[in-house]
């Protein structure tokens, strides 16, 4: 698997407040894609991305799945979620004791997305409105479910997704690590051999708010060519180019994306 990201801080914003990590780990067994999109005052949400993702991705390094615990696929499966999960709620009290314990910081959070592959196995965690996508020959799919004002309008039937898109309260989002003492955090989890060749995309508001599914696909997708496999050179050029359009269609907020190519 290659993977490739990059942040940018968007046309409107003083500082940038995103955070992300890409990585092998588990003695390259295993790839760890984390992006976290800060909240708070003046380098508050910079502070609580950066320490979210510091904190959460040193403790997945620390806990490698062994063959003792790699029984057969639902042990896996239960280990993992295990090791994402305490690790999200160490993140969570890295920053929320941080925030408790300095006025500067007081209120800060950030959201997280995390995606872990293991043999050929997606296991993805997220809290708040940054998204991870899987793009293939079928189409663009959200994985994750946004944890927001809006999106809890939609799924009682006040909004249609069409009309969230423009909605002025779009950004409040309803969950977050940091601002409580414990998260509520999604799990999930699938086969990246069911679909075949394609793409994960994990990014934050700051490209999503501009994006559509098919502007996805247009943009990331590449059909798979034996001959010309594709190198982590044409991932930063799909990186880049959707970074430039979320800066061309007003960059309002900081744009963090990683591709990672299955």
């Amino acid at each position: 698997m290659i993977y490739y990201g990059n942040t940018d801080i968007g046309k409107r914003r003083l500082i940038n407040q995103d955070s992300f990590r890409a990585m092998s780990i588990w003695g390259g067994e295993a790839i760890l894609l984390v992006v976290c999109d800060g909240m708070g005052g003046h380098k508050a949400g910079e502070v609580a991305s950066k320490k979210a993702v510091d904190a959460f991705c040193e403790s997945i390094f620390a806990r490698p799945c062994t063959d003792e615990d790699a029984v057969n696929e639902e042990t896996i499966k239960a280990y993992i979620k295990y090791v994402m999960v305490s690790s999200g709620d160490i993140a969570n009290s890295t920053v929320y004791n941080l925030s408790c314990s300095n006025e500067e910081y007081r209120g800060m959070g950030t959201t997280m997305v995390a995606a872990l592959i293991f043999r050929n196995r997606m296991y993805i965690m997220n809290i708040g409105d940054s998204r991870l996508y899987r793009i293939t020959v079928e189409g663009t799919e959200q994985i994750t479910k946004d944890h927001s004002f809006v999106q809890d309008l939609i799924d009682t039937g006040k909004l249609t997704p069409e009309e969230a898109r423009d909605n002025p309260r779009k950004n409040i989002i309803t969950r977050a690590i940091g601002v409580t003492e414990k998260p509520s955090v999604d799990f999930f989890y699938g086969s990246l051999d069911a679909k075949g060749h394609g793409y994960l995309l994990l990014c934050t508001d700051g490209l999503s708010n501009y994006t559509d599914d098919k502007t996805l696909f247009d943009m990331i997708y590449t059909p798979e060519d034996p001959s010309k496999p594709e190198t982590e050179d044409d991932l930063t050029v799909k990186v880049d180019k959707l970074i430039a359009y979320a800066n061309d269609c007003g960059g309002n907020d900081n744009i963090t994306a990683i591709i990672a190519e299955f």
